[in-house]
């Protein structure tokens, strides 16, 4: 399995370094014209190479052999090409890919919520590229359940990119090119799931918002919980990754001021390993929230833990009885 996932990886990458060079372009634009070879998509810049070239690549892609791998193969082989491309290009924090080793936890949090339900409605409203939709999404149909995955991307070249992956899995998403943040949110999924971008929101944030600060620019990632929280159903569930000083900012007041409202209940907050995250600094934690209404009720207590190591396996193991246990004893789940 690893050696053709391996062998897909190197010829793949070595038709967009061809790409990158024969067009003179980035790493990311090569990716995209790639990305439409593999589902069989016409590129004029791809179109104006010589027959040479042109060959050169496709004798690379057909090497790949990535029709043949099993689906979740295809979006770990798809993951290996987004974080080269990225760091080929340099691509800011925001751009990044998220982990398996997150992408698993969400996961997990996920499947419990949802139980035995047969279909559910999942929304991103920071799609990126698309990998965390895609893990939590083949994970939950692996397990027999129907997914209506719902994207929203304010970035065209990110939402071109997460398209692709989509149609690359074979997974059919409602993607759109927005601002999550001055969209009217329908309170229509049962999950939302996000690896939300830091930093401040670079206009006047809109007057709704409870997270808005008075003076100066809010953190968009500060508006976006927000948003979350409006895009699910009365009982449904947010779970996203946020920067671990979440409440230690000078805007945190505000944030605490709205989780503390009817509206939301705040669930957990649970720290991922240190060794994830290069820097430290740029470290994360899962925050999970809880739309008020329907059968759903504030966790007595609130889940305050550190997730294991992955390479820790009885006490991944154990974390996650841990984990699963107390969303049972306090309704974390659909109804």
């Amino acid at each position: 399995m690893y050696e053709a996932i391996e062998k897909s990886v190197k010829s793949l990458q070595a038709a967009q370094k061809k790409i990158t060079e024969f067009i003179d372009g980035a790493s990311i634009e090569a990716l995209i014209i790639l990305f439409e070879m593999m589902l069989g998509q016409t590129d004029e810049e791809f179109e104006g190479l010589t027959n040479e070239q042109k060959q050169s690549v496709i004798a690379d892609v057909t090497a790949a052999d990535f029709g043949a791998l099993s689906k979740t193969d295809k979006r770990q082989v798809l993951q290996f090409l987004l974080v080269g491309t990225i760091h080929q290009d340099g691509l800011q924090a925001n751009y990044q890919v998220t982990p398996d080793a997150i992408g698993m936890w969400v996961t997990l949090i996920a499947s419990a919520f949802i139980g035995q339900k047969t279909d559910v409605t999942l929304k991103d409203l920071a799609l990126g590229t698309g990998n965390l939709m895609a893990t939590v999404s083949q994970s939950l149909q692996a397990k027999g359940t129907s997914v209506e995955a719902i994207g929203i991307e304010n970035d065209d070249t990110m939402l071109t990119v997460a398209s692709g992956v989509a149609a690359l899995l074979e997974e059919k998403w409602d993607i759109t090119l927005a601002d999550s943040v001055t969209m009217s949110m329908q309170n229509d999924a049962d999950i939302v799931v996000g690896d939300l971008p830091v930093g401040y929101y670079p206009k006047t944030a809109p007057e709704k918002y409870e997270t808005r600060v008075e003076k100066g620019l809010t953190f968009v990632h500060h508006l976006l919980i927000e948003q979350s929280v409006a895009a699910v159903k009365p009982g449904g569930l947010v779970i996203l990754t946020v920067p671990t000083n979440l409440f230690e900012s000078d805007q945190s007041k505000s944030l605490l001021r709205y989780i503390q409202t009817d509206d939301v209940y705040f669930q957990a907050l649970l720290q991922l390993p240190n060794n994830l995250f290069k820097d430290p600094k740029m470290g994360k934690v899962i925050l999970i929230l809880q739309r008020s209404g329907g059968d759903s009720r504030q966790a007595k207590p609130v889940m305050l833990a550190k997730a294991p190591t992955l390479s820790e396996k009885a006490e991944n193991k154990n974390f996650v009885t841990e984990l699963t246990d107390w969303m049972k004893a306090n309704h974390v789940y659909m109804h």
